[in-house]
């Protein structure tokens, strides 16, 4: 084509991935399907350095086969086997639906004290929507980030959000509510069943400063 000025829609693929982290979820995908997942990744990688500097735009039916794309990565990707995942100490449940002004605070909060922020799936269930909210999250806070993990909703019987799961050897505690984290782990400190999990993570943070 010889119009240099038509903006690529193809980089906005690999550049929704920031922020992001998929946790695995069901594990029904076989280890070969996932593989090809992070080979379209790798493809899709290898495309955009071999385009830079390039200016096109695609045919909408093109380009609705790269959102295809794009957003069955994130759906096999979100479904990776999680048995060997270790249990985490401790976690975040958030969402991207509450509002910028409460949301980024919350995940400097858990940034703080090492704890993951995760939501339970797509914004609206569309990736290029999830992707979006994160960036602007990012453009107030370069580190802000959540990861995307629907089974610890459903193991740890997560209802509302936010909320935090403090975990211990066979046992847990929630706290529901816009506790900080510093408050919602002195809580459970004091009267959790995983109290010595809560002072671990209070003591490791500097008593949350």
């Amino acid at each position: 084509m010889k119009n240099n000025h038509i903006r690529t829609l193809i980089t906005s693929v690999l550049m929704t991935y920031a922020g992001l982290t998929f946790a695995s979820a069901m594990p029904v995908v076989s280890d070969h399907d996932v593989q090809w997942m992070k080979e379209q990744q790798r493809d899709l990688e290898t495309f955009k350095k071999q385009i830079s500097g390039m200016n096109f735009a695609l045919p909408d039916s093109q380009q609705a086969k790269v959102d295809k794309i794009q957003n069955d990565i994130a759906a096999a990707q979100a479904t990776e086997n999680s048995a060997t995942r270790p249990v985490q100490r401790a976690v975040y449940f958030v969402s991207l639906g509450i509002p910028q002004e409460g949301l980024l605070p919350m995940l400097q909060d858990a940034r703080r004290f090492g704890i993951p922020a995760t939501i339970r799936g797509l914004l609206d269930n569309d990736f290029r929507k999830t992707a979006s909210a994160v960036f602007e999250l990012s453009k107030q806070d370069k580190e802000a980030g959540v990861q995307i993990d629907p089974t610890l909703f459903v193991q740890y019987g997560i209802r509302a959000v936010p909320a935090l799961v403090v975990t211990c050897p066979g046992k847990y505690d929630v706290l529901y509510g816009s506790l900080t984290i510093k408050e919602a782990l002195e809580n459970i400190a004091r009267r959790g069943e995983c109290a010595l999990t809560a002072k671990q993570l209070l003591q490791e943070s500097g008593g949350g400063r």
